[in-house]
């Protein structure tokens, strides 16, 4: 029975085929930050705030990255669907060369200026000591973040969604153990404490941006490139890449930059208001990771669809993706609610840091649904036709013009709560999916970036 549903929905099919593997990694990344969180909280408030806010520069690095990653999968999506070989390797070259370019600069920036990036998420002399060892250690990972993100979209673009899932799982128990051992000492090993899960990191990523590349070369998968191939970029080319990429890439860099101000609203409120709103990351991640290969299926899928001119199906499918989101996002968000208690209770921290995170936890089940939603049509639908400067107005409005004025208004003038501070600030995720559904249904989003001409595609459009 279960077969022959599968055999008549070919979007059914394929969806699962990419979303599950996708997911499935999420969701261990994301319980991997839960034990992560579990161990560090042994160590007190200050290392908890400290991880929290020392990763904050590295999470605007890997969103940025993960900005190229999407434009490499618009790109390949399409040139996929039509079977060119040449310009898929094309467009992961070009976007590769971006990619080290600003990895180059977040390293700088990491190894060189951690104290005064620090500084600029808290006062606290402590937290900001224990968070730039933390940042220094990280940064060391940069490269291999950088191979992972363009190798995994090469992968995912293709629909072999499954090695990049297993060297994941592979890299997120290997961290576990790695946790476990540096931070508290064990085997004969000094106990490092913070410093101990930044080596655990920068060790797992290059083991896993190891196992990653050696199998696709081993095994003959697409994204076994050679140097010829990367770099056989024409001036037309390039520029097809700058005009997808340059959008994006401002997008996630400001949304990032945001998340930042946002951070820096949180630690400007108090070292305990940081550790709380640290200790929801896992499980807002854990959230976000179950959904997200429903986004990337979405790219993917419509990409496949444009680029092969069947614009009718492809919207058919940008519908689906989104009724699908949004009834699973809201099921879980009431089951966070329901059990949004029990989490709290794995860690050894203070009555009053526990009912804080509980009232965190039920604010962001509240607006699950549709930051869901968002991701799915602005990360997912939107992108896939290549114009890309429809995300970046919407998440530059939302984030700018809404969301970062309303955390400071009601945090340092109305001084209300963390957990009304952060119910308001994603105010603005409500006004982005009113638009964003807006823009869905206009249709103006979709094209097949293979065919048209170059001029057709300037963000001045």
């Amino acid at each position: 029975m279960i077969k022959k549903i599968f055999k008549k929905s070919p979007y059914l099919s394929t969806m699962l085929a990419i979303a599950i593997p996708v997911s499935i990694q999420s969701l261990f990344q994301a319980s991997l930050s839960i034990i992560d969180q579990v161990m560090v909280g042994q160590l007190g408030e200050n290392a908890i705030a400290a991880v929290g806010l020392g990763s904050r520069f590295p999470n605007i690095f890997i969103i940025t990255l993960n900005a190229i990653g999407a434009s490499t999968s618009i790109m390949i999506s399409q040139f996929w669907g039509k079977k060119d070989k040449k310009n898929i390797a094309r467009s992961f070259g070009g976007n590769l060369f971006i990619g080290f370019a600003i990895t180059l600069i977040f390293s700088v920036l990491s190894l060189v200026f951690h104290h005064q990036v620090l500084g600029c998420y808290t006062k606290d002399a402590k937290v900001i000591e224990l968070g730039s060892e933390y940042l220094k250690i990280n940064a060391v990972g940069y490269i291999p973040i950088l191979l992972i993100t363009m190798y995994s979209s090469v992968l995912r673009s293709t629909e072999h969604v499954k090695l990049p899932m297993f060297a994941g799982i592979f890299g997120i128990l290997m961290n576990t153990i790695l946790n476990y051992i540096l931070i508290f000492g064990k085997f004969g090993l000094p106990k490092m404490g913070v410093q101990g899960t930044a080596y655990a990191t920068t060790i797992t990523r290059t083991l896993e941006v190891a196992i990653l590349v050696a199998c696709i070369y081993i095994r003959k998968y697409p994204g076994a490139f050679k140097i010829k191939q990367i770099s056989d970029l024409s001036a037309n080319f390039i520029k097809k890449i700058i005009v997808i990429t340059t959008p994006i890439l401002i997008n996630e860099f400001f949304w990032a930059v945001g998340e930042t101000m946002y951070s820096i609203v949180y630690g400007r409120m108090g070292t305990s208001e940081v550790a709380s709103m640290t200790l929801t990351f896992p499980i807002q991640s854990l959230s976000i990771g179950l959904f997200s290969g429903v986004s990337v299926a979405a790219g993917i899928m419509i990409g496949n669809k444009l680029g092969k001119d069947e614009n009718d199906e492809a919207f058919k499918y940008s519908r689906k993706f989104v009724h699908l989101g949004l009834a699973g996002s809201a099921i879980f968000g009431v089951l966070l609610i329901l059990f949004s208690k029990l989490y709290v209770v794995i860690f050894n921290i203070s009555d009053n840091l526990k009912d804080c995170t509980i009232k965190l936890l039920i604010m962001f089940a509240l607006v699950l649904w549709i930051k869901v939603s968002n991701m799915i049509i602005g990360g997912g639908i939107l992108r896939s036709g290549g114009q890309t400067k429809y995300t970046l107005y919407l998440d530059m409005f939302g984030t700018w013009g809404i969301g970062v004025p309303m955390g400071f208004i009601s945090a340092f003038i109305f001084k209300l709560p963390i957990e009304w501070v952060y119910l308001l600030l994603s105010s603005e995720e409500l006004v982005r999916l009113i638009i964003g559904l807006k823009l869905m249904y206009s249709k103006k989003w979709m094209a097949n970036i293979t065919e048209r001409d170059i001029e057709e595609c300037k963000i001045s459009q």
